[in-house]
Formats: structure tokens, C-alpha cells, sequence
């Protein structure tokens, strides 16, 4: 069974128990209805057959005891005691057996899932191995113990607190996670232990209830409800800052990057840096690209405005959206390798606000866009300047970070693109977009939804740099002709020519490339009737692609050195638990059993090496991206990858990806799902590298996740 399946396996598992052992304690506790001495009722047929659980009640012993110990021999003519199921009647004793028995068989079940995903991988069973089965084992393997020896009491003792550890093991799976936190591993030992004790001197007193037990209880409600509260009180929404080094990330520049333009003032939003001269030029408000004619390394201006309006699909279906400068995706920012890039960002949005992040592309980190972290959001009616220099190559794309899951869904994204010389052929960026449910292609015209169209003649070559700006995956393909994998994550990959499909991931970008043939050749997007179709002129469009979906990590001949060794070891566990956010517990997307903004800041040193184990144990897939950063590829569950490197990668249920860092970028660096309800829902978190601080604070206006 693989591991995707063993997960929610073994968290049904965790419930079964805990039913069955709950069940198990009660059957055990049953009180049967007494009857005179002086009128015994006679025994029936299938009473006398029956084998009672629990011996008789020995002389003396105490009342709550004497509740368990009813038998054939006993005196008070309540021989077996009768459930009614379905309208006829069953012994107690044989129900409970059946219980019993269903509870044993659900543990050791239980303890085969977890020994097979501790095989796995120690990430996939730790908290059970350490936490859930140590408490429910023991009184598990006591109870069937005790009933054998025919001992009742100690029997239910030891099923009431299998019952206490399995309602536990519950908690351990739904909201522990790993690694555990000590305090809350150490809060439900003890609650089991002392379910025990508690249970075993109530059903071996002596006489009534003593109030030093009341007492005792009630201060353990109390003292559970102040810890509750208290820790509700302490994830509350505040303002956090996250980096307080001495050296502020602002002032982490390259030289040729700071030297400030004339005329203008400093506005109040941008406490950076001054804004460009007012009588720059806009990017282009269409729908093609902003490109400039000149030589590589001079100066690239380019404003975008954030407001509300409305773009018309290619099948002339209106929707509302948000745009840059009128237009979703906002106008196509395109460079030339080497240039000084310097975007101007205004927000005309009424009520929220806005920022650029750069995504996939390696900026200082004070322009990376992240309210909170590396800058304030951009309010209604400021603006903010971004400037970097286009050093590397690559196809690239640009959004918002301000509450990114509704603003980037509903419009505020563009691609970006370095070109490392003159393109040649056809050499096109297409974003692929879902707006209110429908997929849509956009390349050199209105967004399609349904098939676009483009007209190449024979011979060209071709370069569909292909953009994911969706919160999920695509599945993207050519059919019509073989084509390469030229590049990933806008970094260039060496490969073979291939027909299979590839599945990208969310935020990912594939640059497809192949010849034009002398017939039609069709981008599928894994949705029927959707793509991009270039045709000659003439001839049958090529059906979908039925083929398989390779394997990105494996994709190609060779690839770059892998480090000899590393300074650092990190593992991120993705998880599905209840914790503690906003306040509240909800069911919320975790990394190592934790949600932003507590999730402890990944630390690194400029110029370490940091290898990080990224682990996904729960039942959703996961593209993560490191902001800043490209990691190197090393492995995916357990095989080798060819390597390469890629700043957005999906990491399946039960998958295991190890990659490499390179801490070469240094700053405060935010790292999360590009799912961005997961990231919104807790699965973001920040890489930090030492010395480093921000003077900007989470809260407020400023929502990155």
C-alpha cells in the first residue's frame, strides 16, 4: 500500500479505536437490573449457554466493583444482565466480548499502519511511535491479560484507560503532529495517567464518592480551561515582527542598483527609497508585452496601477476582475538581460492593498514584495518602486503578496520575462489562469477560454514559455510534434525531445520549444478544447495528448554539481491539523506541527549550504516555493533526480523531496505552498539568514500569506 493511502489509513484507524475502546469501557461498566433474592427470575436457555466475561463478585468487595462481577452464581439473581439489539435480546456478556475483541484486533491493526510508515520514513510515525501507542498498548495488552485471568475490576480498569490513551492517540493524530511539542505530548501523558488513577480508586473504594477526588477534579477542569484560554489568548491576531537582526534588509543592495533618480519627493508609502521621475513612461496598457528598443544594461521604466475593471475572454464573456493598468494578466514585462529595472507601483484599489512580488526571480530581497516582511503593503492611493538588475535569464512571472489567494485569483499577476538576446521565432510567454471557474490561455491576445489561435509559418522556431498562475497544477503538453523541455523555473535544462506531457506546478514555468511543422501543432493545458493552436494556415487540429506525464526530476541527461557537503540539515513536515489560528482552533495546513506566523524562522549563514527534507503527510499536494531562492533537486522518494534546480515544486501525499539550498541571497526570505488557501491556512514560513532584520511588522495592513 503506498503511503498516500497509509496516511488517512491510519488516521481512521486512530477513530476505530478510540470508538471501540470507548465502547469496550462502557460494556464493561454496564449496570444490569437487579431483582429480588426472594424471587429470582429463572435463567434462560441462552443464558445458561453463555459464558460470562467477568467472574463472580468475590465477598467484600466494594459496591462499584460488584457492578462488574456480575455471574451465573450471583446471588442478587442479575445473572448475565440483557442488552436488546435489533429487538432481540444479547448478553451482556457476549457483547462485550464482541467488543472486546474488535478492540484488540483495531489496536494491532493500528500498530501494524504505524510500524509500516515508520518504514517509511520517521517523520510519517514519530508522534505515534513516541506518544499514542506507548499509551494505549500497555492497558490494551492489561485488559486482555486481566480477562483471562477472570480479574473484572482490574480488566476495567485497564479497558476505561485504553480508552482514555485512544481518545488521545485521536488528539496525537488530528492536532500533535511531528515533531510533538513536549508540552502538549506531556499534557495528555498525564491526563492518561491520571484517567487511571482516578479510575482505579473509584471503582475500588469503599464506600461513597470522597470530595478530595471532586476537588481534584475540579481543579484539573480549571486548570484545563486557563490553558486553554491562555493559549487562544496567545495566538490571537497581533502584530509580529519576524527579524530583528541588526542589519536591515533594506539596505542589502548591490551598488549598481541605488543610485536614486531626480524629481520627485519621497512618497509616504515608499520608506525605501525615492520614487522615479513623474514623467516616466507606463508599460504598455495592452495586452501584448512592454518591451523597449535599445542596447542591454540601460535603464527600464515601467508603471503598473492596481484598479478594478472588467476584461472581455476571447469567447466575449465579460468578468469582473483586478488589473494592472486595465488588464489581466497586466501588461507583459519583457527585458533584456543586464538591464536596470525599475517598476512603479500605484495602487488605485479602494479597499485593499497591493504589492509586486517578483516570482522566481532572485531581487534584492527589499524588493521581493512581501507586505510585512520586506515592505508595507501599498495602500489605497500610494505607490511603491521596485528596482533590481535583470542578471539572469529566464522566463518569470510577477504578483501580488498582499492577501495574494484573492488578489493574484482575481487578477493581479503579469509575466516577466529576461531575454539573454534578441528572441528568435516565436518566442512567447502564455499564462494559464482560472477566472470565476473557467481556464483560460492568454499568449499575444485576450485571455482564451476555449482554443487560441495563432498563425506560424513552417520552419519557425518556437518558444512557448509556458506560466502556471493558478493555485493548482496544470498538465501541459504539445501534440502535433516532439518537442523539448528547454527550461525550467526559467533556469535551462538539457533534455531529450519527448511527446509525454508534464505536470506543472503551481507557479512553475516550462519553456516548451520545438520546430513549427508543416501542420497544426496544439499546446494542450490537460482541460478538453483549451490550449493554444499554431497553425500554418490550413489542416486538422491534432487531437489531445493521451500520453504519459514524465518525470521532471528525472528529465534530461545531466545536470549541475551537487555540493560535496552541507552545513546545515532541515526537514519540513507538511500536515493537516487542527492548531491553534487567529485564536482559534481550526483545521489549518502546518509545517512541523506549527502555523505562521510561529512557525521558528529556518536560520542560515550567506554562503552555506542548507539540505532540506521536505515531507508531506497529509492528503493534499503541496507546490512549494522559497522566495529568493532556486533549490537544486536531489531526490524524490528515494531516487535520485537528474539534479535540477526549481523554485516551485509539487510534493505529492506521502511523497518525500530532498533538495539544496545555497544561502547566496541573503535577507529574510518568505518560504510557503503556492496553494495559497494552504499558505493563507498556515504552510508559510521564513528563511532567515543571520543578522539580518526587518522593521516592518505582520498584522495591520499587511497580510502576506
Amino acid at each position: 500500500m503506498s503511503t498516500a493511502a497509509l496516511i488517512p489509513l491510519d488516521r481512521l484507524l486512530a477513530i476505530l479505536t478510540a470508538v471501540v475502546w470507548c465502547a469496550t469501557a462502557a460494556s464493561r461498566l454496564t449496570t444490569p437490573p437487579k431483582r429480588s433474592a426472594a424471587t429470582p427470575r429463572p435463567s434462560t436457555p441462552a443464558e445458561e449457554s453463555t459464558t460470562a466475561l467477568l467472574p463472580s463478585t468475590p465477598p467484600g468487595r466494594s459496591t462499584a466493583a460488584s457492578r462488574l462481577a456480575a455471574s451465573p452464581e450471583g446471588s442478587s439473581g442479575a445473572a448475565t444482565g440483557r442488552l436488546v439489539m435489533g429487538g432481540a435480546p444479547i448478553t451482556r456478556g457476549r457483547a462485550s466480548a464482541v467488543v472486546f475483541v474488535a478492540a484488540l484486533v483495531v489496536t494491532a491493526l493500528r500498530v501494524a499502519a504505524a510500524v509500516v510508515l515508520a518504514g517509511r520514513g520517521w517523520w510519517f510515525a514519530g508522534e505515534k511511535v513516541l506518544i499514542a501507542l506507548p499509551l494505549l498498548v500497555p492497558p490494551a495488552v492489561g485488559a486482555g491479560v486481566a480477562t483471562l485471568l477472570r480479574r473484572p475490576v482490574l480488566a476495567a480498569v485497564c479497558s476505561l484507560t485504553a480508552c482514555y490513551a485512544a481518545v488521545a492517540g485521536v488528539v496525537v493524530v488530528l492536532a500533535v503532529g511531528y515533531p510533538p511539542a513536549p508540552y502538549l505530548a506531556g499534557v495528555l501523558v498525564a491526563g492518561v495517567l491520571l484517567g487511571a488513577a482516578a479510575t482505579w480508586s473509584m471503582l475500588t473504594r469503599k464506600g461513597p464518592p470522597g470530595r478530595a477526588w471532586r476537588i481534584a477534579g475540579a481543579l484539573v477542569a480549571a486548570l484545563a480551561l486557563a490553558w486553554t484560554g491562555l493559549s487562544m489568548w496567545n495566538a490571537r491576531p497581533t502584530e509580529v515582527r519576524l527579524a530583528t537582526g541588526p542589519t536591515d534588509l533594506t539596505t542589502l543592495r548591490p551598488a549598481d542598483t541605488t543610485t536614486q533618480p531626480t524629481n520627485a519627493a519621497a512618497q509616504p508609502t515608499d520608506t525605501t527609497r525615492q520614487p522615479t521621475d513623474a514623467t516616466q513612461q507606463p508599460a504598455d496598457a495592452g495586452q501584448g508585452t512592454a518591451r523597449e528598443a535599445g542596447q542591454a544594461g540601460r535603464m527600464r521604466r515601467f508603471t503598473l496601477t492596481a484598479e478594478k475593471g472588467t476584461i472581455t475572454l476571447a469567447s466575449g464573456r465579460r468578468v469582473e476582475a483586478l488589473t494592472f493598468n486595465g488588464t489581466s494578466p497586466g501588461p507583459a514585462i519583457r527585458v533584456r538581460q543586464g538591464d536596470l529595472v525599475e517598476v512603479r507601483l500605484r495602487n488605485h484599489l479602494a479597499d485593499r492593498g497591493v504589492t509586486l512580488h517578483w516570482h522566481g526571480y532572485r531581487v534584492p530581497n527589499a524588493d521581493d514584495g512581501v507586505p510585512g516582511l520586506t515592505q508595507d503593503a501599498v495602500r489605497p492611493g500610494g505607490e511603491f518602486v521596485y528596482r533590481f538588475r535583470a542578471s539572469e535569464p529566464g522566463s518569470y512571472w510577477y504578483h501580488t503578496h498582499e492577501t495574494p489567494n484573492e488578489g493574484l485569483r482575481q487578477g493581479l499577476f503579469g509575466t516577466f520575462t529576461v531575454d539573454p538576446a534578441t528572441p528568435e521565432g516565436l518566442d512567447e510567454p502564455v499564462a494559464l489562469h482560472t477566472y470565476g471557474g473557467t481556464l483560460t490561455v492568454t499568449a499575444d491576445k485576450a485571455p482564451a477560454d476555449g482554443l487560441a489561435r495563432q498563425v506560424v509559418a513552417p520552419g519557425t522556431k518556437v518558444r512557448l514559455r509556458v506560466v502556471n498562475t493558478d493555485n493548482g497544477p496544470h498538465t501541459v503538453g504539445v501534440s502535433g510534434t516532439p518537442y523539448t523541455i528547454e527550461a525550467v523555473d526559467g533556469v535551462t535544462v538539457t533534455g531529450p525531445p519527448t511527446t509525454e506531457r508534464a505536470q506543472l506546478a503551481a507557479g512553475g514555468r516550462y519553456d516548451l520549444a520545438f520546430t513549427m511543422p508543416d501542420r497544426p501543432a496544439l499546446l494542450s493545458v490537460g482541460l478538453p478544447n483549451t490550449g493554444l493552436l499554431l497553425t500554418p494556415g490550413s489542416g486538422a487540429t491534432p487531437p489531445e495528448p493521451v500520453t504519459p506525464v514524465l518525470d521532471i526530476t528525472r528529465y534530461g541527461s545531466h545536470g549541475p554539481a551537487v555540493p560535496a557537503r552541507f552545513d546545515r540539515e532541515a526537514a519540513w513536515v507538511l500536515d493537516r491539523l487542527i492548531a491553534l489560528r487567529g485564536g482559534l482552533p481550526l483545521l489549518s495546513h502546518t509545517v512541523n506541527a506549527e502555523v505562521w506566523p510561529h512557525i521558528p524562522a529556518q536560520t542560515v549563514k550567506q554562503g552555506e549550504w542548507l539540505r532540506i527534507t521536505v515531507v508531506n503527510r497529509s492528503g493534499d499536494l503541496h507546490p512549494m516555493h522559497p522566495h529568493g531562492h532556486h533549490v537544486l533537486v536531489l531526490s524524490r522518494n528515494g531516487v535520485r533526480a537528474v539534479p535540477l534546480w526549481m523554485d516551485s515544486f509539487d510534493v505529492a501525499p506521502g511523497e518525500v523531496w530532498v533538495v539544496a539550498l545555497h544561502a547566496d541571497n541573503p535577507g529574510v526570505w518568505l518560504a510557503h505552498c503556492h496553494e495559497l488557501t494552504h499558505a493563507a491556512e498556515g504552510m508559510t514560513l521564513h528563511l532567515a539568514y543571520e543578522g539580518v532584520g526587518s522593521r516592518y511588522a505582520l498584522g495591520g495592513h499587511n497580510h502576506p500569506e
